[in-house]
């Protein structure tokens, strides 16, 4: 995909990407970087794109640790010396890349897992950001918790009425490509949908699919996947069911093409739907046969 510097308002903009990168500027040169890609051939073209507009990137802030949007750190930071901020939960992670397959495997992890698109190289969170009002590097900006698909995911908005809300929703076109979208807490994903209806912004520019000005029907369709997931799992579950018969089932039904990384991200994504649903009541776990399995209440 060819990358290029798109100004959506005043001093926002953002590269039209894979990964959408933002970009804030304070108007004389220096540059707040959202998020940096994937790896280091990501980092050198947000350099470079920056570069042709005059920008400098002055500091970088991750929403969150997967690799795919803190792979460019290393790289950016090692050039331009800018300190890389992150929430507590997702500093840990973006320190120390190989918690990601770790937890995704649920012990180390065998080399296969061991790759950029789970394995970002390392790099050094100097500033723990929190809900509220920050200044940095004398830009303003709003950090806007948004848990769900990662734990301790943030939003940045600008004074240009501008939200970059990472992975908290998918825009349609996402959604229809991969079926089941990544989650790791159901029910922090619903809040967050629900708290992303109540504000108020020019733009809402998710991390993966399309700018959106109303981001309404994008909210919803993102909430009526959840639904349809736990309607799915729940009539499969009419019998007891393994995680791993769960697992299989999903992978045909959105017709997930695997390998051993997307396995275990699908895996994890449905192990975060069964803690959900055994929460709320709609299934009920039980050891059979030497083996956990659900069933639905």
């Amino acid at each position: 995909m060819a990358q290029k510097l798109i100004k959506l308002k005043g001093n926002t903009y953002y590269i039209d990407s894979a990964v959408n990168i933002g970009i804030i500027s304070d108007g004389s040169g220096s540059a707040v970087i959202v998020d940096t890609g994937l790896d280091d051939d990501m980092g050198r073209r947000i350099l470079k794109l920056a570069g042709e507009e005059g920008l400098v990137p002055s500091a970088i802030i991750n929403t969150h640790s997967h690799a795919d949007h803190c792979g460019g750190n290393s790289f950016i930071s090692k050039r331009t010396s800018a300190p890389i901020y992150a929430s507590a939960f997702e500093k840990a992670l973006i320190e120390n890349p190989i918690l990601e397959p770790f937890y995704l495997f649920s012990a180390a992890p065998p080399k296969e897992m061991k790759n950029k698109f789970l394995m970002a190289k390392d790099s050094t969170v100097n500033h723990i950001i929190v809900e509220g009002e920050i200044q940095i590097q004398g830009i303003n900006l709003k950090i806007v918790p948004l848990k769900g698909h990662s734990p301790g995911m943030v939003g940045v908005a600008t004074d240009d009425d501008v939200l970059f809300v990472g992975d908290a929703l998918f825009s349609l076109n996402i959604l229809d490509k991969y079926g089941l979208a990544y989650f790791t807490d159901i029910k922090n994903t619903i809040n967050t949908l629900e708290y992303l209806k109540s504000l108020k912004y020019d733009y809402f520019v998710p991390s993966h699919g399309d700018i959106l000005e109303d981001p309404i029907p994008t909210i919803e369709a993102n909430m009526a996947r959840i639904d349809k997931i736990i309607s799915l799992i729940t009539n499969y579950c009419f019998d007891y069911r393994s995680r791993e018969e769960i697992t299989a089932y999903m992978t045909v039904y959105y017709d997930i093409k695997l390998n051993m990384g997307q396995y275990y991200l699908t895996s994890s994504t449905v192990s975060a739907f069964l803690s959900y649903m055994t929460d709320e009541g709609i299934l009920k776990a039980e050891i059979l046969g030497n083996n956990l399995r659900w069933i639905r209440v």
